[in-house]
């Protein structure tokens, strides 16, 4: 299983708002375009890929929308409002979620009221998880362990006091060179890296 987490610390977690959340402050084309490279080859879509959203910017708690081809995941097209219409479809059909509630809302679509930082806690106890940073231990002299876990942000940088402590719970960095690239594009590459690989 390769998992990518991308977290949107200006992601909508109201689903009125999020199509008019693209182009704008909040710039949620960037998790479009992820979860898109993420799923899809040509003329094809990846078995044992997950994607989770975590969507920060909210009234009461985040929302944390878990991806998985899987278990059923399908998407209408290679194209930005296919990748909304899940984000949207999770959060309208979850409205009264609990905190730490989670509900599967179709195959393939699970939402849970919890964030960022409880999410990879979560995934630490049994998974490898790696930071992508371009400090990092290049990918190409330390390859992920099997099953990894790979964290994203979206247009903004991850606050350092999200990540330090987790550092002592076995997280590990890595990069894919000097340059920052958008998620979108690190997916690709670390799907590319891994299919060499493997």
């Amino acid at each position: 299983m390769r998992t990518f987490i991308i977290r949107a610390r200006k992601g909508t977690t109201r689903w009125e708002r999020v199509k008019s959340s693209v182009g704008g402050r909040e710039h949620l084309e960037v998790v479009a375009h992820t979860i898109m490279n993420a799923f899809f080859v040509s003329n094809g879509f990846r078995e044992d890929v997950e994607v989770y959203v975590v969507l920060d910017s909210s009234e009461d708690f985040p929302r944390t929308i878990k991806l998985s081809s899987n278990d059923g995941l399908s998407m209408t097209g290679f194209h930005e409002d296919a990748a909304l219409d899940l984000i949207e479809k999770a959060l309208k059909d979850s409205q009264g979620l609990q905190k730490d509630e989670t509900r599967t809302i179709a195959p393939g679509i699970q939402i849970s009221g919890f964030g960022f930082e409880k999410l990879v806690r979560q995934l630490l106890e049994s998974r490898p998880v790696y930071l992508l940073l371009p400090k990092g231990d290049d990918i190409r002299t330390k390859t992920p362990e099997l099953d990894p876990v790979f964290i994203l942000s979206d247009h903004l940088a991850m606050p350092k006091n999200s990540v330090n402590g987790f550092k002592r719970h076995g997280l590990k960095s890595i990069s894919l060179g000097k340059k920052m690239l958008f998620a979108s594009q690190c997916v690709v590459l670390l799907h590319y890296e891994m299919d060499r690989a493997g």
